[in-house]
């Protein structure tokens, strides 16, 4: 494996395996080392390069719009020569993905239990703003964080996950704030017109039911599958990593042949 930063974007990055490239984005709060059970079962047969997003673990910078970290990740990528990636995205980082495939060359996006609606979550965030920006941010972040479904990790992956778990308030708002800075309504605009055009196949894995506006817009994408493991909450991924690699591996497999 190799563990690197780079210079011109800040990023820190770990690359093991060889093989069809497929980068690996995790959730705000977290960092890339969550990704680590995923790696170990997918045992070498892709590429995996597992990026710590700006502000997060090795990775220097402020927290930005996804269109710039979506740009920074693409600068980090053409650095390395890699070209046409399969971007896997759980939580916030699925709306990096798809914002990816949207804007730059890619094989293949697979969204871990977000797809691009935003509505509802930007009206609660809303709701809940001025609390987000005072002194009763850890409450609130303590209740969103209960709907995560840690517990549901299994050992030892789930204190692999605690461990890289690290709730900034300045960084949270950074990253929430086109979010609480737009009406909700044209932030869901706006993000519907990014992600129209994108062309290549999408996986959208969820760890429960996927709601109305999620699966309106994965059904009028042209390639796109969805999958409801129902019960394993928002770390779905990490429920049962096996399964997980084992479904990426058979969808890397498609991409590459769909191309």
């Amino acid at each position: 494996m190799a563990t690197a930063t780079d210079l011109k974007t800040g990023l820190a990055y770990d690359i093991e395996g060889t093989g069809t490239p497929v980068v690996l984005l995790h959730g705000m709060t977290f960092d890339r080392r969550t990704w680590q059970p995923i790696i170990d079962e997918l045992d070498g047969a892709v590429t995996t390069i597992t990026i710590d997003l700006p502000g997060h673990g090795g990775s220097s910078g402020e927290p930005t719009r996804l269109e710039g970290v979506a740009e920074q990740i693409h600068r980090l990528l053409e650095s390395l020569a890699i070209e046409r990636p399969v971007v896997v995205g759980h939580s916030m980082a699925a709306a990096v993905a798809a914002l990816y495939a949207s804007t730059y060359p890619a094989r293949g996006i697979v969204l871990v239990d977000q797809a691009m609606e935003v509505l509802p979550f930007a009206r609660m965030v809303h709701q809940i703003a001025p609390m987000l920006r005072g002194p009763a941010f850890d409450q609130v972040w303590m209740n969103i964080e209960n709907s995560f479904g840690l517990d549901r990790i299994p050992e030892p992956a789930r204190a692999l996950v605690l461990g890289t778990h690290k709730v900034e308030q300045d960084v949270v708002l950074g990253y929430w704030d086109e979010v609480l800075t737009t009406d909700p309504a044209e932030l869901q605009a706006r993000i519907d017109a990014k992600t129209a055009g994108i062309q290549v196949p999408c996986l959208a894995v969820f760890g429960r039911l996927a709601t109305y506006g999620e699966r309106e817009r994965l059904e009028d994408m042209p390639d796109a599958e969805i999958e409801e493991w129902v019960g394993d909450g928002h770390f779905v991924h990490l429920v049962d990593p096996r399964r997980f690699a084992t479904r990426i591996r058979a969808f890397v497999d498609y991409c590459d042949q769909a191309t």
